[in-house]
């Protein structure tokens, strides 16, 4: 549980530092927030966002054996409460350590919130007792590292910014 818990915040922490070098003032929420990990604002604090982050060690699976072996999907822990408690001003940030590597930056697929609760309207999410995100990496590349949903919540254009 140690390990999980070392996981998660590697992946909150690094969140809001790229929150911060973008400009825009990220707080961790106390532990155990049922809906959101990081409360962000721009600097004029006219737009504020709540950011649901869900981190892995290793999000890569691949498929098939030997030189047929690809890449499949990525999976992150989501747990039915981040899913049944979402709204449309949330933001989730998917963040792959990448095996924990000190030599690579990690992989954050920033995700609007009614993508993520859209994907999954209609189903039984609770039929699961853990519940993951298990999306194909030919959907999740067009998150990955795209920081704009998070920018365009919080640019204010009154304020030039």
């Amino acid at each position: 549980m140690a390990n999980s818990k070392l996981i998660a915040s590697a992946g909150e922490h690094y969140v809001t530092y790229m929150l911060s070098t973008l400009g825009f003032i990220a707080a961790l929420v106390r532990e155990g927030a049922p809906t959101i990990d990081i409360l962000a604002s721009n600097l004029h604090a006219s737009r504020t966002i709540g950011i649901q982050v869900k981190t892995t060690a290793s999000a890569m699976r691949t498929r098939g054996r030997g030189k047929n072996k690809v890449p499949h999907e990525l999976q992150f822990p989501l747990g039915h409460k981040a899913v049944e408690h979402a709204n449309p001003g949330h933001v989730f940030c998917f963040v792959d350590l990448l095996g924990q590597s000190d030599n690579l930056r990690p992989d954050v697929y920033i995700v609007p919130a009614s993508i993520v609760t859209k994907h999954y309207e209609g189903q039984d999410i609770r039929k699961h007792s853990y519940f993951r995100l298990h999306w194909p990496v030919s959907k999740m590349l067009a998150f990955q590292n795209d920081w704009s949903p998070i920018v365009d919540l919080l640019s204010d254009p009154s304020d030039g910014g």
